[in-house]
């Protein structure tokens, strides 16, 4: 086996160019440290609208053929190089952009805003049969084809069909990452044929599900191994209960099932170094962070109140991140000595609560409907608490965020974060956060009492958690070396 592996990863999203969620982020670090370590590792990825706008790119095939169904649809490649820094040396990946205008020249990558495109399924399984005629085109056979999420599941079918016809990809094999198993890709069945996907494969073991596609599912069958972004929502997602409804076929993966825990950008998220803060800070040194409180407040129109505990969530506005259970207990919470500030984007119905309980509480709650990159560094600087009660959570980053930020987590027990967050020991003066199991108003008021109760009668050992806290690290290097030892798994 080669000591230097040959490796594509197709992602519907790269952080840097189109990001929606915690995908780009994995999709820009772990290729770069993957080519830190001397990996031939490239990046494929579709050409949305606003790409060209905001980077130069070059035409490196003019015309590209997609065989896909009865038909051959044309597409372009743009490539450029991705750089990026670790461990202090620039570090540059290709990256491949498929250009279909049709496809996705759009005005959001999945969705016009309120719905889905009713051809995701073509468009998707259009951009993972167009990996393979990239790889044909350049002449380049990598051993490690790796997928990610629904969008890119049809690559190790496709990959699968290939073998069986030429001896091109011979050596190749699949990995599918799965970053969110709520979201599977179903499609009416009347997208197969176009899809290329058998009538004998439209089962329930495989693609059929509900009378209905399931790239998702499919994709999990075909993959030579599939992994999730921590061990905790892997063991999930062999469960019943949290498995969004394949709990079976993930159990049936076996040993080519597992959960490797995402890295944290710590030179994008490092409270030592950050530009975005008006004042950096260490654990040893706090200062900066009450400069960044003070900011913090006076930028969301808060009271400056030093003494005060904030508490800050940054996040999609979807139910999956405990809404359901979070605004019934906002005002509960919100009677509390604290404050609350919230980032954030996604369901009007949250966003409306979010309107409305800021009328009420003027003083206690700042609310930004929106993204703002500088905003979310500083209200994990500033924050005291950082608020995470998801429904479930496949990974999470901001909880890394927010203890390498030295501000406290409260979390919810599920996926990546029971994997990340200690839960606070009043004795053994252990833990870096707080933590709730269930997914009630109740249990989450109670957890946040809990954490205002401690900063307030006990802020020594509040201190305590913060070292402990910023003493945390979750390197991507780590989880780089998993997946090369994953790699390396499939290929024997």
């Amino acid at each position: 086996m080669p000591e230097r592996l040959s490796i594509i990863f197709a992602a519907s999203e790269v952080e840097g160019f189109s990001k929606s969620g915690g995908l780009a982020d994995v999709a820009r670090a772990l290729p770069l440290h993957l080519k830190s370590m001397g990996h031939d590792v490239r990046i494929v990825t579709p050409l949305y609208h606003l790409i060209p706008e905001n980077h130069k790119t070059e035409t490196i095939i003019p015309a590209l053929g997609v065989p896909l169904g009865s038909e051959e649809s044309w597409c372009a490649v743009r490539q450029l190089e991705m750089e990026g820094v670790v461990d202090g040396k620039m570090i540059s990946v290709p990256v491949y952009f498929i250009e279909h205008d049709h496809y996705f020249f759009r005005s959001g990558y999945y969705d016009d805003g309120l719905h889905e495109y009713p051809d995701n399924a073509a468009r998707f399984g259009f951009f993972s049969k167009a990996v393979l005629q990239l790889c044909r085109a350049l002449e380049w056979y990598p051993e490690i084809f790796h997928a990610n999420d629904w969008h890119t599941a049809l690559l190790p079918f496709y990959l699968r069909q290939s073998q069986q016809e030429t001896d091109e990809f011979k050596q190749s094999s699949s990995v599918l990452t799965i970053h969110n198993a709520g979201y599977q890709g179903n499609a009416p069945g009347t997208f197969r044929n176009s899809l290329e996907i058998p009538l004998d494969y439209f089962v329930a073991e495989l693609f059929e599900d509900h009378n209905q596609l399931n790239l998702l599912k499919g994709g999990i069958y075909f993959a030579d191994h599939v992994n999730t972004v921590s061990p905790g929502y892997a063991e999930e997602l062999r469960t019943q209960l949290g498995s969004h409804g394949l709990h079976e076929i993930f159990t049936r993966k076996g040993e080519n099932f597992s959960g490797i825990m995402n890295g944290c950008d710590y030179d994008e998220w490092n409270p030592e170094t950050d530009p975005h803060l008006p004042a950096c800070f260490s654990a040893t040194d706090l200062k900066g962070k009450k400069q960044c409180k003070k900011k913090l407040q006076e930028i969301v129109s808060l009271p400056e109140l030093p003494d005060v505990p904030v508490i800050g969530m940054v996040g999609r506005l979807t139910w999956q991140k405990g809404f359901e259970y979070l605004l019934p207990a906002l005002p509960q919470i919100l009677s509390l000595d604290v404050q609350v500030v919230v980032l954030g984007s996604g369901e009007p119905l949250i966003a409306n609560a979010f309107d409305k309980l800021q009328q009420k509480f003027p003083t206690k709650l700042g609310w930004y409907n929106g993204y703002n990159n500088e905003l979310a560094h500083l209200i994990e600087a500033g924050s005291d608490m950082f608020l995470m009660p998801s429904l479930y959570e496949p990974c999470g980053l901001n909880q890394m965020y927010s203890l390498r930020y030295g501000t406290l987590p409260i979390v919810r027990r599920v996926g990546g974060l029971k994997d990340s967050v200690i839960q606070f020991d009043e004795k053994l003066e252990t833990g870096n956060g707080f933590i709730f199991d269930d997914p009630d108003s109740d249990s989450l008021s109670e957890e946040v009492e809990l954490a205002v109760s401690v900063f307030y009668n006990n802020p020594r050992r509040f201190k305590k958690m913060i070292d402990n806290a910023m003493k945390q690290r979750f390197a991507w290097k780590t989880a780089a070396e998993e997946y090369v030892a994953l790699y390396r798994k499939t290929l024997n």
